[in-house]
């Protein structure tokens, strides 16, 4: 009885110390680097992240072959994988699914089966609070992160085909191809918000910054077909619209936006010839400048100044990743060999992360390239994996021919009630906790639901404080 009044009074402590330091530490990056939650990394589509990254290509574990598709991006977060999977190949699936895997070792947590991709559509999944999304066939589905369980799904009437869903301030964006609508959802409800209509093709990754959304759109061949649409989140009312980066009607804004330092970066596919990396103004889509660049579909990635982007397609140009200037557009290095029409690039601690095209399925890889982001020079190399890369925890996670590769240290597993993962049970365990008190989620869905009831609250505490180390 006495010991467990001490507890108690410790767990009370703590709970109080925790919500006292909860603003201060908010902002201590006590988990910065440890996921990648969306295409892309965030719902900006910076490409971006502060974890250290792998400086040698020591595999970690490689998934068993489970279909995943060969041009997607996994998505990182709950020291979980989740991998989006076509059945019987990317452009001929019989079905798909969406497989989480545990971070750890690449071993399956669960399966769920979905409606079966169209049109060969390379999108990625996304996570938030417990919960992930994915576009797939005609619908956008709403899935538990601990056990695959349908939370909701919304019919969007037409296909998804590559684009994938952005996550931010509580509500779902995504696009419907050749339905041309955009759609804004509820996050937790899968209510509809409001829908957007486009020109062609509502293909891209919306990004997301400052309350306001960002959309690309094309169409094949015509005199209108590159586009660029800020709307606000809110309602959906169009701020701006910018059509003027193409140079003919072979090019298209087949990517994705990405929004940083003010700017939004996009990318033009030309089906006969170069296509175009522009930097556009956010707040009003004036172009700033518009360079000349290898035809892609892939979406830069921004840091520190400079946007890195990957472009090319076997039989048709020749691979290529190219470092620029991110204030005037110029080149500051260019990576032959290294790149693809549908590689996204990450950029983590000073390495540029790439894929280069499998020789006989221009969807596929073969092999991942890490670079040197102030140079281009091939750091590391490996003849596996090279799709978008997501990168996390100390690791790069990429695919290929049906597998997930990651490469990185292995990772310890750790006792429930060692939170942050650092082997030590103490006040940063308590604090964890404490940011997420009172939130309720299915049983264990984050580490801070220590005693996986699916609720957070003083008994996680005691959890903690029974196995306190100092």
């Amino acid at each position: 009885m006495r010991a467990a009044r001490r507890y108690l009074i410790l767990t009370c402590l703590f709970l109080a110390m925790s919500l006292a330091l909860l603003p201060g530490l908010a902002g201590a990056g006590l988990s910065d680097g440890a996921s990648w939650e969306q295409f892309h990394g965030d719902a900006a589509n910076i490409g971006y992240s502060a974890s250290a990254a792998p400086g040698t290509a020591e595999l970690a574990w490689v998934s068993e072959n489970i279909s995943a598709n060969n041009s997607s991006s996994v998505v990182v977060a709950e020291n979980k994988v989740f991998v989006y999977s076509c059945i019987g190949g990317d452009f001929d699936a019989t079905a798909s699914a969406v497989y989480c895997l545990d971070e750890r070792t690449g071993e399956k947590l669960w399966e769920k089966l979905i409606d079966k991709a169209q049109y060969g559509s390379w999108s990625s999944p996304a996570y938030s609070n417990g919960k992930v999304f994915i576009g797939s066939g005609k619908k956008l589905y709403c899935l538990d992160a601990a056990d695959g369980a349908k939370k909701w799904e919304y019919n969007l009437a037409s296909a998804v085909v590559n684009g994938s869903p952005t996550v931010a301030d509580g509500k779902v964006f995504i696009g419907n191809w050749e339905g041309g609508y955009y759609y804004c959802l509820d996050e937790n409800t899968g209510a509809l918000k409001w829908k957007y209509g486009v020109p062609g093709y509502a293909q891209g990754t919306p990004a997301y910054a400052d309350g306001r959304v960002y959309l690309t759109s094309w169409a094949y061949r015509t005199d209108d077909n590159d586009h660029v649409v800020c709307v606000s989140a809110e309602n959906g009312t169009k701020i701006w619209h910018q059509n003027g980066i193409a140079s003919d009607s072979e090019e298209a804004t087949c990517g994705s936006p990405t929004v940083a330092d003010g700017k939004v970066f996009v990318t033009t596919y030309n089906f006969y010839g170069n296509g175009h990396l522009a930097a556009l103004s956010a707040a009003d889509g004036s172009i700033l400048w518009n360079k000349t660049t290898n035809r892609t579909n892939s979406t830069p990635a921004y840091f520190q100044g400079k946007v890195y982007v990957c472009g090319g397609c076997p039989g048709y140009a020749d691979p290529t990743t190219v470092c620029f200037d991110a204030y005037a557009g110029e080149p500051v290095w260019e990576k032959k060999g290294v790149g693809n029409w549908t590689c996204s690039v990450a950029v983590a601690d000073g390495k540029v992360f790439a894929g280069r095209p499998s020789p006989t399925d221009f969807t596929d890889y073969a092999g991942i390239y890490v670079l040197s982001a102030d140079t281009g020079e091939v750091v590391w190399s490996y003849d596996q994996g090279g799709s978008s890369p997501a990168v996390a925890n100390k690791r790069v996670y990429t695919i290929s021919g049906g597998k997930v590769y990651a490469f990185g240290p292995k990772m310890p597993v750790f006792a429930d009630w060692d939170v942050n993962c650092d082997d030590q049970v103490n006040v940063l365990d308590m604090v964890l906790v404490g940011q997420k008190f009172g939130q309720s989620g299915s049983p264990g869905w984050i580490r801070e639901d220590v005693n996986k009831d699916g609720q957070i609250n003083v008994l996680d505490m005691i959890l903690i404080g029974q196995h306190w180390t100092g």
